[in-house]
This record gives C-alpha cells, sequence and structure tokens, in this order.
C-alpha cells in the first residue's frame, strides 16, 4: 500500500483535505521507491555505482527520445477533439469546426508547417 502524493488532477487541490505536512511525512518516511530502493541494496541487487550508472543511461536516453521527438510534426489540433469522445457531441464538432476556421484564417500567427495535417 502506498501514499498518493500529488493531487488527483490538475482541478484536484488536496491541500484542501490534507495538509502540506502530512504530504510531506508520507513523502519522507514511506516513499514507495525509497522502499524498494533499500530493500534491493540490502539485498545486495543494487549499489550507488549502479545507480549512477543507471540515471546516467536513463537521462542519456530520455535526451534522444527528445532530439527524435523535437523533429516530428505535432498532431492536429483536431485530435484535441476527436481523441476525446467514441461519439463526438454536436456541440464539440462545433467546437472543433470554429478552431479550425480560426487557425486557417489567421494562419500567419501560426506555426502550421510544424504540424499534421494543418497547411
Amino acid at each position: 500500500m502506498t501514499y498518493r502524493i500529488g493531487h488527483h488532477s490538475t482541478s484536484d487541490d488536496s491541500t484542501a483535505y490534507r495538509s502540506v505536512d502530512e504530504v510531506r511525512h508520507w513523502d519522507k518516511v514511506d516513499h514507495p521507491i525509497s522502499r524498494l530502493r533499500n530493500y534491493m541494496v540490502n539485498q545486495g541487487w543494487w549499489d550507488d555505482d549502479m545507480e549512477k550508472n543507471w540515471k546516467d543511461e536513463s537521462k542519456e536516453q530520455v535526451m534522444q527520445a527528445f532530439v527524435r521527438a523535437e523533429k516530428r510534426k505535432k498532431p492536429s489540433i483536431t485530435n484535441l477533439f476527436t481523441d476525446v469522445y467514441d461519439t463526438m457531441p454536436d456541440h464539440i464538432r462545433e467546437q472543433m469546426n470554429e478552431t479550425v476556421a480560426h487557425v486557417k484564417n489567421y494562419k500567419e500567427q501560426y506555426p502550421l508547417k510544424h504540424f499534421e495535417d494543418m497547411k
């Protein structure tokens, strides 16, 4: 069992129903990653050198992934609307159409060449 450190979502302010001190306490005392690390160290499966190497390798992989991702075109703006509903409600379809029309009308204000399907 673990303690949820963060909010449920960006619209949830968990400080309304639990104190900052409570969250800090559980983050320091019983964090699941720290528990696992301590267990692995005690078993002889992990040490500081292994952790440093793992962090260095992971950082390099993440940076390479960023470089690859930044070269790709961003998804079409319509994905903001089409990726949410199985059957899109009419009012959302209307918002999508208005957004696409706005972007096309003011295309000089948007970096459209960096997006899929937005010429």
